[in-house]
């Protein structure tokens, strides 16, 4: 072996000796409790200390409930339900039904049923995409209707076969705590 190749080796071992002993230095390395200290809480009624101790590393955060807000349900919700494909079997109306109240829930699986029923074996599918922000028509404190216009991309028979159109929807929401969801909705022809 050349002189070269020699002095190569020994320094790829020499990186790697420190690579090893750096990661034994690093696993031994130790890792310091968190430390606790107790809380007093004073009763100010009676002038006394009550001595409470609170471990901070098992107390749970509070949980903090976010609020979806109407216009994003009412999004989410116009865009899977005007997205179809005779391919899916209507999944896109099964995947929005926990985003509906339970009496339109009902409407909606009447809706599947129809639509399963109504598959010819030809390939029927639309994309729609809202365009729009949507415009606040009525409001109150547990109920608010959205109306938005949408583009439909719609496909007959074979990927060339396909037109745009622009629609609007109007959507009914009722607040049901924390959530907001659909009670109904209307398409409209044109914009």
């Amino acid at each position: 072996m050349e002189r070269k190749t020699k002095i190569e080796i020994a320094l790829a071992i020499a990186v790697l000796l420190l690579f090893v002993a750096f990661l034994l230095f690093w696993r031994q390395k130790v890792i310091t409790p968190a430390v606790t200290t107790p809380v007093s809480t004073i009763d100010t009624a009676k002038d006394k200390t009550t001595p409470t101790t609170t471990d901070a590393a098992t107390t749970p955060e509070p949980v903090v409930v976010k609020e979806t807000s109407a216009i994003t349900v009412a999004r989410t919700f116009v865009e899977r339900l005007g997205s179809y494909s005779s391919e899916s079997d209507a999944a896109n109306i099964e995947d929005i039904l926990p985003m509906a109240t339970a009496s339109f829930q009902k409407e909606l699986e009447a809706l599947v049923k129809s639509a399963r029923a109504s598959a010819d074996g030809s390939y029927y599918g639309v994309s729609t995409l809202v365009v729009t922000a949507p415009k606040t028509v009525s409001e109150s404190a547990t109920q608010t209707v959205l109306s938005m216009t949408t583009q439909r991309e719609e496909t007959k028979d074979q990927p060339g076969n396909t037109t745009i159109k622009y629609q609007s929807i109007t959507i009914t929401l009722v607040k049901s705590g924390t959530s907001w969801l659909v009670e109904g909705y209307t398409w409209k022809d044109g914009v």
